[in-house]
């Protein structure tokens, strides 16, 4: 119902699915065809890339830390935070080093020079910059000649295996021979990267690897890190500022059941990327609708979701998520109060039928307490001893307690797509209807 209104009321409209529900699936389709113009459904399903869209979710930002940061967004969190922090300037300087080399940045790239190493990044960077200071014959220089042949020799020590020559020597030469005022403070960050050991550089990214290995493994790599120059693949390239700017409403199948972990990543990677935009729409006064709608919401939530929740709606997000109990929840932030502080960005409810004790102590909360009144009638009367003497009696008794709205016990017996609601404070009591998206077809 809230997709099917979104959808006619003009919303661009992104909906995460971890399940792949054909039915609600084709609910959405329905609602395009029958009120938005053909081509403006978009799907999105990591088992049947070629269905679908390629997204990229590095493609729009306004810093180059921006990646970085939402990459660290989907990182496991650690107790310290040391790792997630190591992590984000692993990223970031590769980032860096090929926003300033004019290279977009995507998955593939970081996971390559990340895992591989930086040194192709960081030769061409000391290139780039000696064509730019000393001048394209740079390598005749007498200084790195002798670099050079020493390089050749062993005589300059290698930090890894993969280091050539020609990049030793340019290492040397920037760091013996340019003044520190001529530095480049994203080349000094590559060398610290090239200098610093292999394996504990290794051990310190061991966060961050898995997740990249995870969204750019088998064909999920070129769905996420599209390549514009590949004439082969016919599918669109799209991107939050594409779907924004042309009304789409994007269906993105997660299919969580067969592989959660790439799910959760891929998720939680979508909505680091619309928190981005949601501060670019903020920045660049953009008000146009967006309705995103997150199923199973334990699935994916993350920092920029609850940024987005706290956030959004200011930036013109509006945003439905949908859970089963708080315990899924508070498993996935790691306590029922951190759940609870999710959930408490959210404006407004609606409860079908819930068992969880938990969860439907949170829904009666949310519901309030009423005052009830007990009236309570007591009437006596009967004869005495002597005979014709007879007495009678009445007392009422008014008292007043507060209970609760909605009592836990109904939450547990409601019937299907039946459900109470908390609307701008308002409580209501409803049935859903059924949607069929073929009830005109011939059976």
């Amino acid at each position: 119902s809230f997709l099917t209104q979104a959808i006619r009321r003009g919303d661009v409209v992104v909906f995460i699915d971890p399940k792949n529900s054909r039915r609600l699936k084709r609910v959405v389709q329905r609602a395009c065809s029958d009120y938005r113009d053909a081509d403006t459904f978009l799907e999105f399903h990591p088992a049947f890339p070629e269905l679908g869209v390629r997204l990229d979710f590095t493609f729009n930002w306004q810093k180059p830390t921006e990646i970085a940061s939402r990459i660290q967004s989907i990182m496991p969190v650690d107790t310290g935070g040391a790792f997630t922090a190591f992590g984000w300037d692993a990223v970031n300087v590769v980032v860096q080093g090929l926003v300033s080399l004019e290279d977009r940045p995507n998955l593939i790239k970081l996971t390559k020079y990340i895992e591989g190493g930086i040194e192709p990044v960081l030769e061409a960077s000391l290139q780039r910059l000696f064509d730019a200071s000393l001048g394209p014959a740079w390598r005749d220089l007498q200084e790195m000649r002798a670099l050079m042949q020493a390089a050749v020799r062993g005589q300059i020590k290698r930090p890894s295996e993969v280091a050539t020559p020609q990049l030793m020597a340019c290492v040397s030469y920037y760091e013996q021979h340019i003044p520190q005022n001529q530095r480049d403070k994203v080349i000094d960050s590559q060398i610290r990267v090239f200098r610093h050991n292999r394996e504990h550089y290794q051990k310190i990214t061991a966060n961050l690897l898995p997740i990249l290995s995870m969204l750019t493994s088998g064909d999920l790599g070129g769905s996420l890190s599209p390549d514009p120059f590949d004439l082969a693949d016919k599918r669109p390239i799209m991107n939050f500022e594409k779907i924004e700017r042309g009304g789409h409403v994007l269906y993105m199948c997660l299919d969580s059941l067969p592989d959660p972990s790439v799910a959760s990543a891929i998720g939680a990677l979508a909505i680091a990327d619309l928190a981005a935009r949601a501060g670019m729409r903020y920045n660049l006064g953009i008000t146009r609708r967006i309705t995103l709608v997150v199923d199973e919401i334990a699935n994916v939530i993350n920092q920029p979701l609850i940024e987005i929740l706290h956030k959004g709606a200011e930036g013109g997000i509006h945003s439905i998520c949908a859970m089963q109990t708080l315990a899924d929840l508070a498993k996935r932030l790691g306590s029922e109060d951190a759940a609870r502080m999710a959930l408490g960005n959210l404006n407004n409810l609606f409860a079908l039928r819930s068992k969880d004790r938990p969860t439907q102590d949170f829904i009666v909360e949310t519901f309030g307490k009423t005052g009830i009144h007990t009236m309570r009638v007591g009437i006596n009367q009967g004869a005495d001893t002597h005979l014709g003497d007879w007495s009678a009696g009445q007392s009422v008794q008014l008292t007043e307690s507060m209970e609760e709205r909605v009592p836990v016990d109904i939450l547990g017996k409601l019937p299907n797509l039946q459900y109470f609601g908390s609307v701008a404070g308002r409580l209501v009591k409803g049935r859903f209807p059924i949607l069929d998206p073929d009830f005109d077809r011939p059976k």
